[in-house]
């Protein structure tokens, strides 16, 4: 029955993670998890310096946070992290992608304008910049890294 213990069964020891999204938000908080749960997850956003500011604030855990400068929207950017990482650790255990708002104003969440009007100030290609982002990158994210995955998946017991 000690196969059956929750903390062997949801350990997340020796995975490796990709999480996208910007180090904050969401993104941030399933990272936090992932790395309190044992995992080694690659953190990963168009702004170093938030990714850099996130992992330097998770501490006393199981698992490590890696920033990783990717931009979802860009097919080399994403070739190049998974290269990276398939460099370091020759596979992926686990991917999240975590998309969100506007791509023009990063920290549009976190402004005063965003709890008065959220409609404004929005185009009509703001939205459409936001809709490729989360239908169509997620598709390339998780077809480029879908070779380290299967990799993953085949180290497991």
């Amino acid at each position: 029955m000690a196969d059956l213990n929750t903390e062997i069964v949801m350990s997340l020891s020796r995975r490796v993670a990709l999480v996208t999204g910007r180090g904050m938000g969401i993104g941030f908080n399933i990272t936090k998890t992932f790395a309190a749960n044992g995992a080694k997850v690659y953190i990963t956003g168009r702004r170093l310096d938030v990714l850099e500011k996130a992992a330097a604030s998770v501490t006393g855990v199981p698992g490590s946070m890696i920033p990783l400068q990717m931009d979802m929207t860009g097919e080399e950017a994403v070739k190049a992290g998974a290269k990276h990482i398939e460099n370091i650790d020759g596979q992926l255990d686990i991917s999240s992608a975590v998309f969100t708002g506007s791509l023009h104003d990063p920290d549009f969440f976190a402004e005063e304008l965003a709890v008065t009007d959220p409609f404004q100030p929005e185009s009509i290609q703001n939205w459409a910049d936001i809709f490729a982002l989360n239908t169509i990158a997620p598709f390339f994210v998780i077809r480029t890294f879908q070779p380290l995955l299967i990799k993953g998946a085949g180290s497991r017991p």
